[in-house]
């Protein structure tokens, strides 16, 4: 029975609370509450406390829902709330009911219309927050998670989820936010309260989404002051993206990638506290390299504050050295700082890693042997900063395949600020170099060995802005070249040897990874030169050479082929830089007093498929042909081209596109004048080769070889004016000769021949020769042509077969015709006819 009526009772109460569950929340004034809510909170805090609606609930867990919450700042820091939520939802705690009173268990800012927004305003070296921390601390009350109740009011649990807190500095708003942040205030034990938040940073004016998250977890004690309040406080920044990182604090991004962490411990009071904090980075690189060889940099800190004096101490291990920064500042003269940094056997091999993960073009297996050692500090007075210090590198090997064997490099030692003239090197010939500018570093001169007993010497200026670098010396030019390739330089080629005379500057900016400028002067002495699909070196004496961005001009050349009697003077430029080889064009003013095209032609290689011609050619693997551009012009005196004595040659030649042009060209032969174009095209599935132009006043005696010069010598003579053009293709000679094509328009004057003996023992003489001849097959046609002799028109015509060298000609005049067949060199002349004669030969 009596368990029969504990379970009514419990059922009974049961129903009770139902009823009262559902019937009476929508009959309680929230009105009343919000009126008694309101000002009660505002006399807690101390600031105007704006309550929108009042809602009670009794389930799940009795409470009140306050919406449209708004906290009023102090007037002196913000005119905006410092606290804003739509929705706060406050638990009751039962056993207080029981005693007649009403406690808050839970506070708990979350409205996903408008979610809870805090505002942080730092003015005259106060935080809007002060006050309301102290006024917390004043106010008597009990622990949070004490079970019993007492006279005193338990501390709520407060807390938020989804929050935004915004940051202005004096009146100007930053753009600095932390949003998703949920945030836990409560009272751990007596005096002792428990704070724990979490956010991600972002910028308000950029579109930000990798920059890891903020998390803050410590206890605060209760305090008269702020500035005697004992914390204890662990933050931490985890998974932030590098890029993200520099964008957040600079609003930029500068280019590095990396993961990024940090942590920090802070103890004491605001007045003296202590700081321990360390960071890791890993994965740096620069956003356009791929490599991942950066070692992860670790860095540890300990710091102590004491009446606003702050003392930093940094340690980086570096494999066997490392870094030590130290630094002081002050609070009461914030642009009064001391910071010094010293690097104790840093590894050369290291900072070579971090170079290739900062640089591009540099090697993938570039390392340096030996070490580094420095001191440096960095004085702020009243806004003014001086940098001064010094430091230098052990000799070392700076190594690559690139180059094949290492390159020894000297010592090197800088320095920033002003230095003692005792200090400065002896024997350097380097011009003064300009004024650096007071947080510059100077390089003083070292040298690097490019060979057995020649070295580069070389020194250099580092500020903000960019750097500036001075090497000379009489060099090895192939070995300058390895060394460029080294350094990550856009050189190319190394099929040469010479001894240079150089005058280097490289200078370059360091915002947006600005490639670096090359300008100087080079001296060139006994060059040789292999050039690819050509048989002899090139030799060059000597040459002058200047180079910058745009351009490389190489002057007063005096080259020849090596067994050759090929030889030029001129100049050749080449740009500088551009996107592809595709649009470099290298321009030529070249020269030669005696050329010959047979001579030319011997120093291509030859094989069963043709001539191998250089950058034009197409290489058997590939199928394709080099892209390569080259234009200017070509003078020679003497250009015998198929035994064609050319004087006064000039044309202006152009290669690219898988062509080669002659185009402009002009010359003295024969005793007239020649003009014309000469084309090469390798675009087909085998190349091609037109001619077109003009002669004028040409002796005709004078042209061709001996043999074919006494030939055509004993057929005709006299001067000549024509209009040729001629197509051949094909890979050997054979191939050109069946392919040949062409058609010659011609007028002769003042002429003879010693062949056409028509009525007359002695040779016969017309006054001009008027006509046309067709290539084809090897076929020479004579379209019909006109003799003028002795007041009579005399018409020739027929076919010469170039293979056998045979003809077959007639000449006709009025009623004669005379036949000319047999050998070129002793041709056949029948006895003339008349057209009866010939008609009835016909017919039988």
């Amino acid at each position: 029975m009596g368990g029969l009526s504990r379970r009514t009772k419990v059922i009974g109460v049961g129903v009770a609370v139902l009823l009262l569950a559902i019937f009476l929340p929508p009959n309680i004034n929230g009105t009343r509450f919000r009126e008694q809510l309101g000002p009660a909170l505002s006399a807690a805090l101390g600031r105007h406390v704006t309550i929108g609606q009042v809602k009670y609930r009794l389930l799940p867990r009795p409470g009140f829902d306050l919406y449209d919450f708004q906290v009023a700042d102090d007037p002196a820091f913000n005119a905006e709330p410092v606290l804003m939520c739509g929705k706060v939802a406050a638990d009751l705690r039962l056993t207080s009911l029981w005693q007649g009173r009403l406690e808050i268990a839970n506070l708990k800012l979350t409205d996903d219309a408008a979610p809870p927004s805090l505002n942080l305003v730092y003015l005259n070296g106060h935080w809007n927050l002060e006050s309301l921390l102290l006024r917390v601390g004043q106010v008597p009350s009990a622990p949070t998670g004490k079970r019993r109740a007492e006279q005193r009011a338990r501390f709520p649990y407060i807390e938020a989820t989804g929050g935004r807190i915004n940051l202005k500095i004096g009146p100007e708003k930053k753009p600095f936010t932390l949003t998703n942040t949920d945030f836990a205030f409560w009272l751990a034990a007596e005096n002792r309260w428990h704070v724990r938040l979490e956010g991600h940073p972002v910028r308000a004016d950029m579109n930000l989404n990798d920059t890891g998250s903020v998390k803050l977890e410590g206890d605060l004690e209760r305090s008269q002051n702020l500035e005697s309040m004992p914390v204890k406080l662990d933050f931490r920044w985890e998974k932030t993206q590098l890029g993200q990182l520099s964008s957040l604090v600079l609003g930029q991004d500068r280019g590095w990638r990396g993961d990024l962490q940090g942590t920090a411990e802070l103890k004491g009071t605001p007045a003296n506290f202590e700081v321990t904090a360390s960071a890791d980075l890993s994965h740096f690189r620069r956003y356009d390299i791929n490599r991942d060889s950066m070692p992860r940099i670790h860095t540890r800190c300990l710091g102590d504050v004491v009446h606003g004096l702050l003392e930093l101490k940094c340690e980086t291990p570096l494999e066997n050295g490392g870094l030590l920064v130290t630094g002081h500042w002050s609070k009461a003269k914030p642009l009064d700082y001391d910071l010094s940094v010293v690097a104790n056997h840093v590894p050369l091999a290291l900072l070579a890693t971090f170079a290739q993960h900062a640089r591009r073009t540099l090697p993938d297996d570039l390392t340096a042997t030996g070490d580094c050692n420095g001191t440096f500090g960095l004085r702020s007075h009243d806004g003014v900063r001086h940098w001064r210090g010094a430091g230098m590198t052990s000799r070392f090997l700076l190594e690559s395949s690139v180059s094949g064997k290492p390159f020894p490099v000297s010592s090197v030692k800088f320095h920033a600020g002003p230095v003692d003239a005792s200090s400065t090197q002896k024997g350097r010939q380097f011009p003064p170099s300009p004024a650096p500018q007071s947080d510059a570093l100077t390089i003083d001169a070292f040298s690097v060995q490019l060979g057995p007993s020649t070295a580069l010497e070389v020194q250099g200026n580092l500020d903000a802005s960019g750097y500036r670098v001075t090497a000379r010396g009489m060099v090895p030019l192939e070995q300058l070249v390895l060394l460029g390739k080294a350094a990550g330089l856009s050189v190319t080629g190394t099929n040469f040897t010479a001894s240079a005379v150089v005058d280097l500057n490289v200078t370059g900016a360091w915002a947006n990874f600005s490639p670096p400028h090359v300008h100087g002067t080079a001296h060139l002495e006994n060059l040789t030169a292999w050039i690819p699909g050509i048989k002899d070196r090139l030799l060059l004496p000597q040459a002058d050479a200047q180079f910058n961005d745009s351009a490389f001009v190489l002057t007063h050349i005096n080259g020849q082929f090596e067994h050759s009697p090929v030889s030029f003077t001129g100049t050749v430029r080449s740009p500088g830089s551009c996107q592809t080889h595709a649009v470099c064009v290298l321009e030529f003013d070249l020269r030669s007093e005696v050329l010959k095209l047979s001579d030319v032609a011997g120093l291509f290689t030859a094989n069963e498929s043709g001539w191998n011609l250089p950058f034009l050619s197409a290489s058997p693997s590939s199928g394709k042909l080099p892209l390569f551009r080259a234009k200017g012009t070509l003078s020679v005196d003497q250009l015998t081209a198929a035994q064609i004595p050319l004087e006064k040659f000039t044309g202006h030649v152009e290669v690219g596109d898988q062509s080669l042009v002659v185009s402009h060209v002009a010359a003295k032969v024969g005793g007239g004048a020649m003009v014309g174009e000469f084309r090469v095209d390798w675009t087909g599935s085998e190349p091609s080769y037109s001619a077109s132009g003009t002669l004028s006043g040409v002796a005709l005696d004078r042209l061709g070889a001996a043999k074919f010069r006494e030939v055509l010598d004993s057929w005709i003579t006299g001067r000549a004016d024509a209009k040729y053009s001629l197509h051949l293709s094909g890979k050997t000679s054979e191939d050109l000769l069946s392919s040949a094509a062409g058609r010659l328009d011609f007028t002769v004057s003042g002429g003879s021949s010693r062949i056409l003996l028509l009525e007359a023992s002695k040779p016969w003489r017309f006054q001009s020769l008027q006509g046309s001849l067709e290539l084809e097959k090897q076929t020479l046609k004579v379209l019909p042509s006109k003799f003028r002799a002795d007041n009579r028109i005399y018409e020739v015509s027929g076919n010469v077969t170039l293979a056998d060298q045979q003809a077959m000609l007639k000449i006709t005049n009025g009623g004669s015709r005379w036949e000319i067949t047999g050998a070129l060199d002793q041709p056949r002349i029948a006895a003339p006819r008349t057209a009866a004669q010939a008609a009835s030969a016909r017919s039988r």
